[in-house]
């Protein structure tokens, strides 16, 4: 495929919302030609065992343009080499990329982070952001190489975290960022209008994938932990507590004193729930 009107040319990788709200805005900008999206299979099932399409999945097939869904990336390798585009762009994909497609681009391959690199390189920056208990992330554009999330900085913008931010709150922050800042950004690099950053190593930290068991609760733990587990967790796989030989999910709560129908005692004071579910009940929001 060749360059349309001038445009710059993209090819998207990317699968849930973070990657929808973040690409959506390139698709209604006249400076930019997207020619495919890339993104995971559909392997999730309502309750009713229909397939949940991908957001992505989803975007491409409004605008109606082309998407590939391959269990590996390097599946697609001759349909993306039979392309001709400026950059290749990933954004909570979660998919390994190989050299044979970073070559591809005639630009630069880029990836959309979700935290202010060197921090938190990995598949799951937010979490360890509220999980820590930091109060600023922020979206870091880097160029992608072999190594994860280690290519050069070539542009970055902050976000503060909000006591009461969940997970939820803070990728729709980010992705609010990235979906203002991706256009310009990446018209100034095609441009040759950017300042390249090598990151230092001896500043870099990770946030690895979410394991089972990290989102489990204990009661001996402090308040502070827990508040940041439920902060950490609430959209998935949300935090739980086995309370009465039972298994309650929390999505919100505080430490500090509400009218609540539930409140929980740890060794430092009480947590008080505001949107909780007990396994096989409705959820309750106070």
């Amino acid at each position: 495929m060749k360059n349309i009107n001038n445009k710059i040319n993209l090819v998207l990788a990317g699968t849930g919302q973070f990657s929808a709200k973040t690409f959506e805005p390139l698709l209604n900008d006249e400076r930019f030609n997207v020619l495919a999206f890339i993104s995971q299979p559909n392997r999730k099932l309502d309750r009713n065992k229909n397939v949940i399409e991908t957001e992505i999945f989803k975007l491409a097939k409004q605008y109606d343009i082309k998407v590939f869904q391959p269990q590996k990336i390097k599946e697609i390798l001759p349909e993306l080499s039979a392309m001709d585009f400026d950059f290749f762009i990933t954004a909570s994909f979660g998919q390994f990329i190989p050299d044979s497609i970073l070559k591809l681009p005639k630009k630069m391959p880029l990836n959309v982070h979700g935290s202010l690199l060197e921090k938190y390189r990995g598949a799951a920056p937010v979490q360890y952001a509220l999980l820590n208990g930091d109060i600023e992330t922020g979206i870091t554009l880097i160029e992608m190489v072999k190594q994860m999330d280690a290519g050069d900085i070539l542009e970055s913008s902050k976000v503060k975290i909000d006591s009461a931010d969940t997970a939820i709150e803070v990728f729709d922050k980010l992705a609010d960022v990235a979906s203002k800042n991706l256009g310009n950004w990446l018209f100034e690099i095609y441009n040759g209008q950017y300042n390249r950053v090598a990151q230092d190593e001896s500043k870099v930290t990770f946030a690895p994938k979410i394991l089972n068991g990290m989102e489990r609760i204990d009661q001996s733990e402090n308040l502070s932990s827990v508040i940041n587990k439920i902060r950490a967790f609430n959209d998935e796989p949300g935090a739980y507590l086995i309370y009465q030989n039972k298994r309650l999910k929390i999505f919100r709560a505080s430490t500090t004193k509400i009218s609540t129908p539930l409140k929980i005692k740890f060794n430092d004071g009480y947590l008080y729930l505001i949107e909780y579910q007990f396994e096989g009940k409705k959820r309750v929001r106070v």
